[in-house]
């Protein structure tokens, strides 16, 4: 009975600290769009932010999206199965379980104005624009300038400054 309540204990533990990394990931999204720039971004009615397969972020970003806007777009939140189907979005989120695919997403979006959005070490290095990191227990973002601006967006100088920069 006692090792049975502590492995339901470790579990709720475990599942709160993912829901957590969840919301402040989907919050840092938020925030890092205040500090790009999308080309045309008048003309278009909606912000929308795809994510690569069904991960525990998805659930967070709709609960922002219900409650606050994007450059005054309403947010739709998007999951697709290949980076093909996220064609047209303006943020893509590629999760660590499927940072295999990080090749894929780079060359499916090559040259258009999409931020991808990654989570696991070194992946700004092989096109990534902003990348999750753990850095002291602490979440931060690694951020690499020039493949944001290769994808033909502008980016606020502050955010490159408060992330940490990557060639």
């Amino acid at each position: 009975m006692k090792k049975t309540l502590i492995v339901l204990v470790l579990t709720i533990m475990s599942i709160s600290v993912n829901g957590s990394q969840s919301m402040f990931k989907a919050l840092f999204m938020f925030n890092f769009a205040k500090y790009i720039e999308w080309p045309n971004m008048e003309q278009q009615s909606e912000f929308v932010i795809g994510v690569l397969g069904n991960d525990e972020i998805i659930p967070e970003l709709n609960k922002l999206a219900g409650a606050r806007k994007i450059n005054n777009k309403k947010i739709v939140v998007k999951s697709v199965k290949t980076p093909a189907e996220g064609n047209g979005v303006h943020i893509f989120y590629v999760p660590n379980t499927k940072s295999n695919q990080i090749q894929k997403v780079v060359a499916n979006f090559k040259g258009s104005p999409t931020l991808i959005v990654t989570d696991k070490p070194s992946l700004c290095k092989v096109g990534s624009h902003i990348n999750y990191v753990t850095v002291d227990g602490k979440m931060k973002f690694e951020v690499n300038k020039q493949n944001i601006i290769n994808h033909n967006l502008n980016v606020d100088p502050k955010l490159v400054a408060l992330g940490i920069s990557v060639q």
